[in-house]
């Protein structure tokens, strides 16, 4: 099937429920769906995500995030100039306390050796990352990996131009100590593949750190559909913090760090720290 949007045609596909494998095309869309995104609250374990999703490969190119995140700022900033030229010279957020540190979080919880980004871009996050570690990305934007490998290659990591699932499979297995996922998972057609991939490829001891969007805050309640966490198409998994630790859980990881303060109701996002037992 094919969807018009913003001028760019997208190539999409039906995805059942990415937590239980529901198919959930009789139901109807869920309040948040935007046409013609069909966001939808699986009827068997209430996860809810965007059923019709683009094609992975066009990600790799002419619907890469560096190209559709403008277009989707620029679009918010038409429908709702005021709000959010309040949020951005403000970053005002229904949250009282200081957001959480990729840094540190990978200080306390990731063993030396090598750390793999998910989704690096261009490798500006993973390359800054303090901490004696061989820094490595999986990036499926052509143009983001090679400025990723850039950043990358000459300390001695490396970047694989792939989808999340086959670059993480493509990894030694058992020897990763640490796996980022920041910013992600949200955008990941297959999450759990992709946690399985990464629990294959962690040594025992190693650490997932993950950030995603917190579907059960306060601000989407009050924001409904002009929060932030909806991007439509980008955001195709919507966690609350019950459902991010269920999937971390189903792939085998321990949950590490997962408390109040990484997970506030006042809080937009959420961090999670995961372990290979």
């Amino acid at each position: 099937m094919t969807v018009a949007l913003a001028g760019s045609a997208y190539r999409t596909r039906h995805r059942a429920c990415p937590a239980c494998g529901a198919d959930n095309a009789a139901r109807p869309p869920g309040p948040y769906a935007r046409d013609p995104w069909q966001v939808k609250a699986c009827g068997g374990c209430g996860f809810v995500y965007l059923e019709n999703v683009p094609v992975y490969e066009e990600l790799a190119d002419e619907h890469a995030w560096e190209k559709s995140a403008p277009a989707e700022g620029a679009a918010r900033r038409r429908e709702s100039p005021v709000l959010q030229g309040f949020s951005k010279t403000t970053r005002f957020r229904l949250h009282w306390f200081k957001r959480t540190r990729l840094a540190d979080l990978a200080r306390r919880h990731v063993p030396p050796g090598m750390v793999v980004d998910v989704g690096c871009g261009d490798g500006w996050q993973i390359a800054n990352l303090p901490g004696d570690y061989v820094r490595c990305g999986i990036e499926i934007s052509k143009d983001m990996a090679e400025r990723a490998r850039r950043a990358l290659e000459p300390r001695g990591g490396f970047v694989a131009c792939a989808p999340a699932v086959a670059g993480l499979n493509q990894l030694p297995e058992g020897r990763v100590s640490g796996v980022v996922m920041r910013s992600f998972l949200e955008h990941e057609s297959d999450p759990a593949g992709a946690l399985a991939g990464t629990a294959r490829a962690l040594a025992v001891g190693g650490a997932l750190i993950v950030k995603v969007p917190n579907y059960g805050s306060l601000n989407r309640l009050v924001m409904g559909r002009k929060w932030c966490g909806f991007r439509w198409p980008d955001h195709v998994n919507y966690f609350t913090p019950r459902s991010l630790v269920a999937m971390v859980r189903a792939a085998g990881l321990e949950v590490a760090q997962f408390g109040l303060l990484d997970h506030l109701p006042t809080s937009d996002n959420m961090w999670l720290v995961a372990r290979k037992g």
